[in-house]
Order: C-alpha cells, then structure tokens, then sequence
C-alpha cells in the first residue's frame, strides 16, 4: 500500500486493476471514422463498474449494503492521444488511483495496438440520500471495508 499526502489528508494507492476490450463499431465513430468522443466516457464507465465487480463490490449490492445511491460522478476528465477508428480492438484498463474521505478516483488508459490513445479519470462521490431531503444526495465517508476489498 503507498500512502501519499495532499492537503493534509492520507489518500491510499492500490493496484487492482481491470480490462475491458472493445471491438469499436461502426456505430462508436463520427464522420470522420473516429470514436466519438462521448464513447469513451461510457467506456470508462463500464470498466470503473466492472472494477467494483472484480473487487467483489458490484453497485446493486453496494446499494443494499451500504445504502448508497451508487458512485455519482462529479468531475470526468480525458485526454486524447491518439484516434481510435472502425475495426479496432482497444483496450481499456482502469484502478482507483486515489482514495479519499468521501471520494475516490478512478483512473482509465485505453490502448489501441500497443500505443495510448487515450487516458482519463472520473471523481466518485460515496453518497446516500440526505437524511433531511431524499431528493438530495449527502457525501459520506468511505467505508474502510470497501477499501479492503481493492487491496488485492
């Protein structure tokens, strides 16, 4: 486990890592024959909740047990090195890279034969319905136990 320090607070690095190869369809891409860039964000998406699957932490059941409303995004970045186009076979991986009190970060690179094409990041939000107003949602801290589970 590596312990890095920012603003005070002690953020947890581990290594757990998943990765999601998508045939890019005729479908994924513009005009120009290549992805369209809102793909990739889904993509992240579905490789951040098939992350929590491989930790044993899938949302339905994080739901039931913790009472969370899921990991609402709050920031998403990207960066975009290199185009993807129809007939490719890319591959995305992606690991929390950063856990904080009530957000964590999940990291994504996308390879495209061998080379990055693309990488970015999404800031989860640990929330629960506000106790005062349910049509609110309430950042709360992360459990250590969902920590635990990423640890490998």
């Amino acid at each position: 486990m590596l312990q890095l320090f920012e603003k005070h607070q002690i953020i947890y690095s581990f290594m757990l890592k998943n990765t999601l190869s998508i045939n890019v369809a005729w479908g994924h891409c513009d005009p120009a024959n290549i992805v369209f860039y809102p793909n990739y964000f889904i993509w992240f998406d579905q490789s951040s909740h098939l992350l929590f699957d491989k930790a044993g932490a899938n949302m339905s059941n994080l739901m039931k047990e913790f009472g969370v409303v899921g990991l609402p995004i709050v920031d998403a970045h990207s960066e975009f090195l290199v185009p993807s186009s129809y007939g490719d076979l890319i591959e995305v991986t992606s690991w929390v890279s950063e856990w904080r009190d009530k957000t964590l970060i999940t990291s994504h690179e996308i390879h495209n034969k061998g080379r990055l094409a693309v990488k970015g990041t999404e800031v989860r939000i640990w929330a629960k319905p506000h106790p005062e107003d349910p049509n609110r949602l309430q950042a709360q801290s992360i459990p250590d136990s969902l920590r635990a589970r990423f640890e490998g």
